[in-house]
């Protein structure tokens, strides 16, 4: 059985990536009837339009956004998305020829599942971002947090309909964990999350060389904190504390070792989390 799939993409300030991600859409073993791309534009001008055009023969839904926050409009993008499969792909990444073929023949093998993940990879299909699992894992809240990605997130339709916390994410002042806190709500409501490696999706590592700013770790270090306070049981207030204890243990090394750059980039983590911690107002 083909499943359709509705793939969201909220997009600012990118027009040549987007067309690359159109690129890989065209490139896939899949029926491209059965898939709907739902483009979210928070550009100011029109540069997309040409590029939509240019992808007529594609089913694309090109929605114009006047509202901040990644978030927000990918909410938005769930109000148009009725495929079978939801996804949630970066406007700078792109699917393997074999992506959505994957997740189709998984979901068909498994009714259970209301959620599945997978690896981001590199082109020569080595671990982008971090080292991901080579085996199969049953998702917990206990476990979740090292497997989760947006851009590698597939729902079944009814699983996707909570939609993302519009507090957290990129474009706003918590700026990270939208994907955690969406996944763990799923998990929280009883929906069965599965992780498979044989998912990937392709995802460039800009900062491979721990080059991210730090008004971006300490905006990321806020979402993480929000998302611990929202979320706060017993799982969740043991990742908080595994994660400040990494970073101040971090950073306390760093100077001891007379790395001035990485213990600060360490405090802005840890004092990240902890502002997010206690400025999160459900």
């Amino acid at each position: 059985m083909y499943n359709t799939f509705s793939l969201i993409l909220a997009t600012k300030n990118r027009v040549t990536e987007v067309a690359e991600f159109l690129e890989s859409i065209k490139a896939l073993n899949y029926d491209k009837e059965m898939i709907n791309i739902i483009i979210v534009d928070q550009n100011k001008n029109n540069e997309l339009d040409n590029i939509v055009s240019k992808y007529s023969d594609l089913n694309i839904q090109h929605i114009k956004s006047n509202i901040e926050g990644l978030s927000q409009n990918r909410n938005i993008g769930l109000k148009y998305a009725n495929g079978d499969i939801v996804a949630f792909p970066d406007d700078d990444c792109e699917y393997l020829s074999s992506t959505l073929e994957t997740v189709n023949h998984i979901f068909n093998s498994h009714n259970d599942i209301g959620v599945v993940m997978g690896r981001i990879v590199e082109r020569d299909d080595s671990d982008s971002l971090r080292k991901w699992p080579k085996e199969e894992i049953n998702i917990t809240t206990r476990n979740f947090y090292t497997k989760c990605s947006s851009i590698t997130i597939f729902s079944r339709n009814d699983a996707a309909a909570h939609g993302f916390d519009e507090k957290l994410g990129v474009g706003n002042i918590f700026g990270s964990c939208e994907d955690s806190d969406y996944l763990y709500r799923k998990l929280k409501a009883g929906i069965k999350i599965r992780y498979f490696p044989e998912i990937k999706v392709f995802h460039p590592h800009y900062d491979a060389k721990g080059n991210m700013s730090l008004s971006k770790v300490y905006n990321y270090g806020l979402g993480f904190g929000a998302f611990a306070r929202k979320n706060l049981d017993l799982d969740t207030f043991v990742l908080f504390l595994k994660a400040n204890t990494y970073h101040l243990l971090k950073m306390l090394l760093s100077i001891l070792t007379f790395n001035k750059k990485l213990a600060i980039k360490s405090l802005y983590a840890f004092k990240g989390r902890i502002v997010g911690f206690y400025k999160y107002k459900k």
